[in-house]
């Protein structure tokens, strides 16, 4: 039924097009996704990933200004949790945001759906390898370290997808800020709260609503995304060199 909805739905511009085309692909993937054999693998390397992230991060971490804006990202933009309830809202309500949203906004909204796919897809490519090589297993990590991680990284390539994943946290950040200094985005928030609930959109709104906090509450996001980009750039070159994997 979602993807009648979404095939259906007409668009008048290419930010409306691009977002559709990737709306089509992450619902395809995810119903590919639906009983997976290595689920419980892909949500333990999720697991693994979001604690090296915090370790590498760890100072900005520590920091109260971050910490709130930083839990988000990894939580809610790339997280090992299921996303299908939050998901599910996003496919309902698609036809309205086509019709109702600024192109601006439907352009952010491309780039969070490509952003969320690519990781996703480069986490069941890593989870197939590491499954292979007895790294990961159904009941989480055995053998896994950061040797064998950094193997995985490099024998699964897609270098395209792992640059373009950084360009999007960075990107999609930058206008996260942009949109939560809207007063009038902030007002309409909060008088949605019964009627999202009472549609069974509470998942989305609980997403909406927290990023729009942190990020509001950080009070200038640009210096974190930029460490965050410099960072994981430094590591994926390194990585992709043969050196191992580095922790700060």
């Amino acid at each position: 039924m979602y993807r009648y909805k979404l095939t259906q739905t007409q668009t008048r511009t290419p930010n409306a097009r691009r977002l559709q085309e990737l709306m089509l692909s992450y619902h395809d993937f995810r119903q590919e996704r639906v009983g997976h054999p290595l689920e419980p693998a892909i949500e333990a390397l999720g697991r693994w990933q979001a604690a090296r992230l915090r370790e590498t991060h760890r100072d900005l971490y520590e920091s109260p200004r971050y910490r709130e804006a930083l839990d988000f990202l990894l939580e809610d933009l790339y997280a090992p949790q299921d996303f299908s309830r939050r998901d599910d809202d996003f496919d309902r309500i698609f036809p309205y945001l086509i019709r109702l949203s600024p192109d601006s906004a439907l352009f952010t909204l491309s780039q969070l759906v490509e952003l969320n796919l690519i990781s996703q897809r480069l986490d069941l490519a890593m989870a197939e390898w590491l499954t292979r090589e007895r790294a990961l297993d159904a009941n989480g990590i055995e053998g896994m370290s950061d040797t064998t991680y950094a193997e995985a990284y490099r024998a699964c390539g897609q270098v395209t997808d792992r640059r373009r994943q950084i360009e999007l946290v960075d990107a999609v950040g930058r206008d996260l800020e942009r949109y939560v200094n809207h007063r009038s985005l902030r007002m309409g928030l909060k008088m949605m709260h019964q009627p999202a609930r009472m549609a069974g959109l509470g998942e989305l709104y609980r997403f909406i609503t927290e990023g729009v906090h942190a990020f509001r509450a950080m009070g200038g996001v640009s210096e974190l995304l930029e460490t965050i980009r410099q960072r994981e750039t430094r590591i994926m070159e390194k990585v992709l060199a043969g050196e191992p994997l580095p922790r700060e």
